[in-house]
Order: structure tokens, then C-alpha cells, then sequence
């Protein structure tokens, strides 16, 4: 019993540091893709960052961080960024003056709105100059822009899809994440079993034995059947002498049988030589 509990609890302890090997092998996964993540993120915001100064700080004017870009202004500006920054994988692009106003957008519907939350933002980008982030599925990089002669910060907003930057960054180690949690899955299952399987195995086993038991302690007060009751008879003790035995009478009482007619054959022999030997009367 003990070395059958002794090897099912080494069993459980093996399927357990299994299913945790497994387990911080999705953990390790994950970190690693999250940190792979973060960089591809960083890369695109240095990208997006590049654009906006190279491209569309030149394009600015002092005027800009005042007035809603409107007609011909609106247009120059559109024709400026058209095929070097509003190109895959940006797909919108915002410029916000410092109090939260919306100068310039590729959409020209949201130009001239307020977004007085935008104000703290690009205050924040004083320090830095640069911040990415994402909202739903987009990821937006908002760099500071300087324009000589403006009274006012003016900052841009670049907005690329977030998915495939996701992508770019599970393609390596992220499905190994879901593989590695299934099978840890799978030796809990084994793990559960297996306690299962030798808790029933020991319950089992114990009610046999105290069958055996009970079967014993009966045994031991019942009086002992005899052993040669149900034996054949020519296996007890004693047949083959008690045989000997009723043999050794058969032949003598045959002797005596044949004695006793040997004599009395005798017995009529002399009778009849008598019976010869007497004259008959005259």
C-alpha cells in the first residue's frame, strides 16, 4: 500500500512540475511578446515622428496655430503631406493647435473642432516632444512641432491600424502562448486523474482487505471441517488394511467352507462302506 500511495504521489508531483513548466513557458511567451510589442511600437513612433518633422513642420505657417486650415490654405497643406504621409501605414492624419482646436485633418469634416483634453496633451509633449498610445484600434503618435513665429505649440497627430503591429509582434513566440497553456491543461487533467484513480485504487483495496479480514475472524470460529469427509473412499486412511483385512476373513472362511465339505464328503464315504459291510438277514 505504501509504495503504491509513494508512486502515485511522485506521479501527481511530476504531472504538476510539467503542467508548471508549461505554464511559465506561456508566461515567458507572453512577456516576450509584449516587450517585442513595445518595441515595434517605439519603432513606429520614431517613424511617425520623422514624418511630421521632416514633412509636415516645413509645410506649417505662423498662422497655422491660430486659424482652422480653410479652401486654398487647406489644400496646399493636403497637396504637401498627400503622397509622403498620408501613404500606408498612416491612414489619418490630425493637426492640433495648442488650446485643442483641430487646424488641419485629412478628413476636412472634424477641422475648426475642440477638444479641450488635447490641451493638457500637448503641454505633457513639452518635455518629450513625442508620445504614441493607442485608442481602440489605432495607434496614434502625437509629436510636438515648432513653428518659427507662431504663438502658439502645434502638434500632430499620425494614426496607423494597431493590429499589425499585434501581428508583427505574435508571429514569433505568441503561438506558443496558447499551445503551452493547453498542455498545461492537460497534465492538470493527468493530475486530477491520477489523484482520482489512487484514491479509488486505496479505498478499494482497504475494503478487500477488510473483507479478507472479516473472512478470517470467521474462519477462525467456525469448527474446522474434518479432512477426509469429502475424500473418496479408497483415499482415507486405513482402506487399503481395511481391505487386507475383510480379504484375509473372505479366504479363510472359504477355507473353512471347503474343509468343512471335504469332511463331510468323507463322512458319507464311511457311511456308505458301512452301510456295505453289514450282512443282510437270512
Amino acid at each position: 500500500m505504501s509504495d503504491a500511495k509513494s508512486f502515485g504521489r511522485d506521479l501527481r508531483a511530476f504531472w504538476l512540475a510539467m503542467a508548471v513548466i508549461c505554464l511559465i513557458g506561456a508566461a515567458a511567451g507572453y512577456g516576450y511578446t509584449r516587450y517585442r510589442l513595445t518595441e515595434i511600437e517605439q519603432a513606429a513612433t520614431r517613424d511617425a515622428r520623422r514624418l511630421a518633422v521632416e514633412t509636415i513642420q516645413p509645410a506649417l505657417t505662423p498662422g497655422d496655430g491660430t486659424t482652422p486650415m480653410r479652401g486654398a490654405r487647406y489644400a496646399s497643406m493636403r497637396s504637401a503631406i498627400e503622397g509622403q504621409v498620408l501613404v500606408w501605414p498612416i491612414v489619418a492624419v490630425r493637426i492640433w493647435s495648442g488650446n485643442g482646436t483641430v487646424v488641419f485633418a485629412d478628413d476636412p469634416k472634424v477641422v475648426g473642432e475642440q477638444v479641450p483634453a488635447m490641451r493638457d496633451d500637448i503641454h505633457d509633449l513639452n518635455a518629450g516632444g513625442v508620445r504614441g498610445f493607442v485608442t481602440g484600434n489605432r495607434f496614434h503618435t502625437i509629436v510636438l512641432l515648432r513653428v518659427a513665429g507662431s504663438p502658439t505649440s502645434l502638434a500632430a497627430d499620425l494614426m496607423r491600424p494597431h493590429a499589425p503591429l499585434v501581428e508583427r509582434a505574435q508571429e514569433s513566440w505568441y503561438p506558443w502562448v496558447g499551445r503551452a497553456i493547453r498542455v498545461a491543461i492537460g497534465f492538470g487533467v493527468l493530475y486530477v486523474v491520477t489523484w482520482v484513480g489512487f484514491a479509488v485504487y486505496a479505498v478499494l483495496r482497504r475494503q478487500v482487505a477488510r473483507h479478507r479480514s472479516r473472512a478470517a475472524t470467521k474462519a477462525e470460529r467456525s469448527p474446522a471441517p474434518k479432512a477426509d469427509e469429502d475424500l473418496p473412499a479408497y483415499m482415507h486412511p486405513g482402506f487399503r488394511d481395511e481391505v487386507e483385512t475383510r480379504q484375509r476373513e473372505l479366504t479363510s472362511a472359504q477355507a473353512e467352507r471347503d474343509e468343512l465339505a471335504r469332511r463331510l464328503q468323507q463322512a458319507e464315504l464311511e457311511l456308505d462302506r458301512s452301510k456295505s459291510s453289514v450282512p443282510e438277514p437270512s
